[in-house]
Order: structure tokens, then C-alpha cells, then sequence
């Protein structure tokens, strides 16, 4: 069975310090912050936790640093996330489309082309 992991709050994360050994708290529904040991900085990092699709396969995707992505704003991602495995589209796939449709966009204007 699994095991119910009890929801972060800002608090517990500000007050958690890195340690000798990678840290790792969980939030529930696939969302962690990963804390680094001493000797690599002690950046704390958020990953998403999910499985793909297609193949069924465990995987992870990094969200961002954790003093400029807020709890509140990993847990709208993950939510996002989650909704798009729900209807069967990996994450990292979706974020891999949107960046090149942008590109797209933009790297064929007018301005572009005349330089």
C-alpha cells in the first residue's frame, strides 16, 4: 500500500537545512523537493514524479528552484500535470511543443529574415 505523504508546508521547508545526505520531502500526487547536500550548494529543487503514458515507465521532470517557485505555484503545476496525464499526454512532451511553437513563431519574422 501506499504511503500517504503529509502535505509541506512553507514553514517545514524554510526551517529543513541541508545535510551530509541528499534530502528528499514529499508533498503527495507526485510533487517533491529534493534538497541538496552540503557539498553541492544545498539548492532546493522541485520535481514532478509521474509516469508516462505510453510506456507505463517512472519518470521525473524538474519544476524550478525553490525560492523563486513557490509551494503554491509547484502545486498549480502539478495540477496542470496531472491533468494533462489524464487525458494521456506526458508533460514533458507538451512543454517540448509549446517551446518550439514559440520558437517557430518567432524565429521567422520580418525583422529576422532581414538581418
Amino acid at each position: 500500500m501506499a504511503k500517504i505523504a503529509k502535505k509541506l508546508n512553507d514553514t517545514k521547508i524554510k526551517n529543513t537545512k541541508p545535510a551530509e545526505k541528499e534530502i528528499n520531502l514529499f508533498d503527495g500526487e507526485g510533487l517533491m523537493l529534493r534538497i541538496a547536500p552540503l557539498s553541492k550548494g544545498g539548492k532546493k529543487n522541485w520535481y514532478f514524479r509521474y509516469a508516462v503514458p505510453v510506456t507505463k515507465k517512472r519518470t521525473k521532470m524538474s519544476l524550478g528552484s525553490y525560492p523563486h517557485l513557490t509551494l503554491a505555484k509547484a502545486r498549480a503545476l502539478r495540477d496542470e500535470y496531472l491533468s494533462l496525464l489524464a487525458n494521456g499526454i506526458d508533460p514533458q512532451i507538451h512543454n517540448n511543443d509549446k517551446a518550439n511553437a514559440l520558437k517557430d513563431a518567432t524565429e521567422h519574422t520580418l525583422q529576422t529574415v532581414a538581418r
